[in-house]
């Protein structure tokens, strides 16, 4: 018997007499035409698997809505789970100041040229845009010495069950020291007028100072139940240059729009600074700082007080180009 005749008999005992099958190819894998299969599946398979993981799916996502809808419903969105102390909320309030620039964001120097109307113009409608929205009187109230917004608030939220708007917040006062839309707050006059004003804390007042114990630097301004604020400047050649300083209110920000809440139309109390007496074509650098006895000041983390820039220039256009 040749090889060759045994080798094939070898095969037909093995395969028990029938052939053996063809190497599949990738194209077959993909489509065979003779078993009616699509990537090893027939329509059968196809179908039953697909169904398969339309339902697994389906529930897959009914659970996880399920579980997101139980905790949602667990958080008020009026109030952080976690406020106050060890939070990253904390309890020392910082200071802001306006005018803030949108378009220059980084930027804290507030220059400007008293003959250059142009050169203040930014910050005129700065000032107005922020001050707009004090005259929204909606759900808001008048509150005299003995009101609060303590009266309306609880455990950091409005109080259902005494439902009261917002402490009002006048402007009156800022217009009759001259630091207003009417006088371009100041710029116009080479004495310009910044906004100073806490960040919001959730539940935080203001604690009084004990008697003797007031800090120097607003001892003679110093009212209980006021946030009282003093600017300096930041450095020995700054504070030479500062000149006089009008605060309005003297007191600083009254206690009484505290504590902080989520609450329809939420007037923020502001006091402002008036810069009586700025030297011509030089840079000072401000520090603020506002005072109670619960607010702490750390340069490094800025707490409790404020950095800005003021310059106040004095020439005309015309001599520059000359």
């Amino acid at each position: 018997m040749s090889k060759n005749n045994a080798l094939e008999e070898n095969n037909a005992l093995m395969t028990n007499g029938e052939k053996a099958p063809k190497k599949e190819t990738f194209a077959t894998f993909l489509f065979n035409k003779d078993k009616g299969t699509c990537l090893g599946r027939n329509a059968k398979s196809w179908c039953q698997i697909l169904t398969f993981y339309v339902i697994f799916y389906a529930l897959l996502t009914a659970f996880w809505m399920a579980c997101l809808a139980i905790f949602l419903n667990t958080l008020d969105l009026k109030v952080p789970r976690y406020y106050g102390k060890g939070t990253i909320i904390g309890i020392n309030p910082g200071v802001g100041y306006q005018p803030w620039l949108k378009d220059d964001p980084d930027s804290t120097l507030i220059s400007f040229n008293v003959k250059n109307e142009k050169s203040y113009e930014k910050y005129v409608a700065a000032l107005d845009e922020y001050l707009s929205k004090y005259e929204n009187l909606n759900n808001t109230r008048v509150c005299g010495s003995d009101e609060s917004n303590s009266q309306a608030i609880s455990y950091g939220k409005v109080n259902e069950k005494n439902p009261l708007p917002a402490c009002q917040f006048d402007l009156n006062i800022f217009k009759e020291a001259g630091c207003s839309k009417e006088n371009d707050y100041g710029f116009k006059e080479g004495k310009p007028c910044a906004i100073l004003s806490l960040n919001r804390l959730i539940g935080w007042q203001p604690v009084d100072y004990p008697e003797n114990s007031v800090p120097e630097q607003v001892r003679d301004r110093y009212k209980k139940n006021n946030i009282a604020i003093n600017c300096d400047g930041a450095y020995d050649v700054d504070k030479e240059h500062i000149g006089k300083l009008t605060y309005i209110p003297a007191e600083g920000i009254s206690g009484k729009y505290y504590p902080y809440a989520v609450m329809d139309n939420y007037h923020q109390p502001i006091a402002m600074v008036k810069f009586d007496s700025l030297p011509d074509n030089k840079l000072v650098l401000v520090e603020c700082r506002a005072y109670a006895l619960n607010i702490e000041h750390d340069i490094s983390s800025r707490l409790g007080l404020v950095h800005f820039e003021v310059m106040k220039e004095n020439f005309s256009e015309n001599k520059i180009s000359k």
